[in-house]
């Protein structure tokens, strides 16, 4: 793992300082990797803009709405369409960067970056139901997840019948450390307003950045997201690490499926991307013997 994240080091301190090296980070990836993944975009994909909305960096499909949740660096949570317009939004503030939903009580759970606060949010109006904050302890050590940024960056839920809270959270560190974290939050056992969220395990996935993460039950694993290598990192249910494919988008923030077997994406230089490949990239396991650990290359 530290073998493969060396060469990433330098762009990741330049990028610490200047949000703005994303995309010169970006095209530090390996030249046929990235005209390959262009040719995808233009047979496969689409961009729809939302110009009213900055920085797109995390998105949800809501399965009972028919529609697309998205959260931005500014603050704002949007719905959208799944012709791509934004339907309504709201300004909540901080640096929201990830979002998801339990589809029981139709709740979103938005995540912010810094703080790392999940808020509990009724899809309805965006009113804000419930705070977490997220514990940073773990594992004997108070600080696990360093203050100061660079922290949670997606967040998915996984319902599980007879589970007490109707589920679990997991959810990916950029930085310091790149983790997947799953965390225990009392949906079901307390309706107090200020509650706290624990950290119960953390893995280490693949190279930093970690950008987003959603659970697909169809393969039964995690989709997790870097935005620097523009990659998807594919996991089994308990995080450990697949494969990975390349995705189209520039500077890919948020991903999630929709149905009919496309995927949208939320680009943080703006807007969000439909894409639709051929066939279900993310499907496959691989065999005895395949490749067993990441390459951020």
């Amino acid at each position: 793992m530290k073998g493969s994240f060396l060469g990433s080091i330098v762009v990741r301190d330049l990028f610490r300082r200047h949000r703005g090296l994303w995309l010169a980070s970006a095209l530090l990836i390996p030249l046929v990797g990235v005209l390959s993944s262009f040719t995808v975009f233009e047979q496969n994909a689409q961009e729809w803009p939302l110009e009213t909305f900055e920085e797109p960096s995390g998105l949800v499909f809501h399965e009972a709405r028919g529609t697309i949740f998205v959260v931005g660096d500014e603050g704002d949570i949007g719905e959208v369409s799944l012709q791509g317009k934004l339907l309504r939004s709201a300004h909540l503030g901080g640096d929201l960067e990830g979002i998801t939903y339990d589809p029981s009580s139709g709740n979103l759970y938005v995540v912010r970056e810094g703080h790392e606060i999940i808020f509990e949010i009724a899809a309805e109006d965006f009113k804000i139901l419930r705070r977490f904050s997220i514990d940073r302890n773990f594992a004997g050590d108070p600080n696990y997840l360093r203050r100061g940024g660079d922290g949670i960056e997606g967040l998915t839920f996984v319902p599980v019948a007879g589970h007490p809270e109707g589920g679990r959270f997991y959810a990916v560190n950029q930085y310091d450390p790149p983790v997947l974290l799953e965390l225990a939050l009392a949906l079901r056992s307390s309706d107090e307003k200020f509650q706290s969220a624990r950290i119960v395990a953390a893995k280490e996935v693949a190279p930093a950045p970690l950008s987003s993460i959603v659970w697909a039950p169809d393969i039964d694993g995690f989709l997790i997201a870097s935005a620097l290598w523009r990659k998807v990192y594919v996991t089994d249910s308990d995080g450990t690490y697949r494969n990975s494919v390349r995705i189209p988008a520039v500077m890919p923030e948020g991903f999630s499926p929709l149905p009919g077997g496309a995927f949208v994406i939320a680009q943080d230089s703006g807007g969000l991307v439909l894409w639709r490949p051929p066939s279900n990239p993310f499907g496959a396991k691989p065999s005895s013997g395949a490749e067993a650990s990441p390459d951020a290359g």
